[in-house]
């Protein structure tokens, strides 16, 4: 996965944490915060440490996670999170075992450049949030409160696209819902290359059952539907940031 950043796509990981392997894997991760793919080691070290340092007799690094919980997990990648301008860091922008730059199309200074932060990142920066406050609520029992959080990260990364493509400003969820359909899912521009449009159907299908009643389960795998959803929604933004300009109809 990456992250468009300062014109170039950062490759990134997503820090799960929570589940288990155990009882028939009882339970699943749900994901606290993408970081740069060069920041995950101090990540692993980070949390290892900490585990190490307070965990209590006999505590599985599972039940130390669920003990001190997302939101302290998500403090403490936040610093790993943030990435260095390139001529800082030139190594972030970089994989793993391969030397070659990401970049997002032709896109240089002044154009797409860290200088300037486009709506639709905001969105999509305001989505990421939403969706782990969703894993907050759900922490805390509030499965109808997740739900709906859930689907307005959904809803707001579909938004953040069709800004990216000047197709009008929708606000309310329907509208968003169709111009998405017309303007991306018919058009094939949210297409997966393996899967086609099948991270678009978490979205319809959320969008479809926004109004019944989930259970737990139920609302935990439509939190991670809606993280799935909004990788793709990263995806599709590098991509159109190599599409030429549209204009509102």
């Amino acid at each position: 996965m990456s992250r468009v950043k300062n014109g170039y796509a950062v490759p990134h990981f997503q820090v799960v944490l929570g589940g288990e392997w155990e009882h028939n894997a009882g339970s699943y991760g749900l994901a606290i915060g993408a970081v740069p793919s060069k920041r995950i080691p101090d990540v692993v070290d980070k949390f290892t440490a900490r585990y190490m340092a307070e965990r209590t007799p006999g505590e599985t690094f599972t039940l130390f996670i669920k003990r001190i919980g997302k939101a302290e997990c998500k403090k403490m990648v936040e610093d790993l999170m943030v990435v260095p301008s390139h001529d800082v860091a030139p190594e972030f922008y970089q994989d793993w075992g391969d030397a070659r730059e990401y970049g997002v199309g032709d896109l240089g200074e002044g154009e797409c450049a860290g200088e300037v932060v486009t709506p639709a990142e905001f969105l999509l920066t305001a989505a990421e949030r939403e969706v782990f406050e969703a894993q907050l609520q759900l922490e805390r029992g509030e499965v109808d409160t997740a739900v709906q959080t859930a689907y307005l990260s959904m809803s707001h990364g579909a938004l953040a696209l069709l800004k990216q493509r000047n197709i009008g400003y929708p606000e309310d969820a329907e509208s968003v819902m169709q111009r998405f359909i017309r303007h991306l899912y018919d058009t094939q521009l949210f297409y997966d290359p393996f899967v086609g449009g099948k991270f678009a159907q978490y979205y319809f299908q959320a969008h479809d059952r926004r109004n019944e009643p989930h259970n737990s389960e139920q609302a935990h795998q439509l939190v991670e539907e809606a993280q799935v959803f909004l990788e793709a929604c990263h995806t599709c933004y590098a991509n159109l940031l190599q599409q030429p300009a549209t204009v509102a109809v």
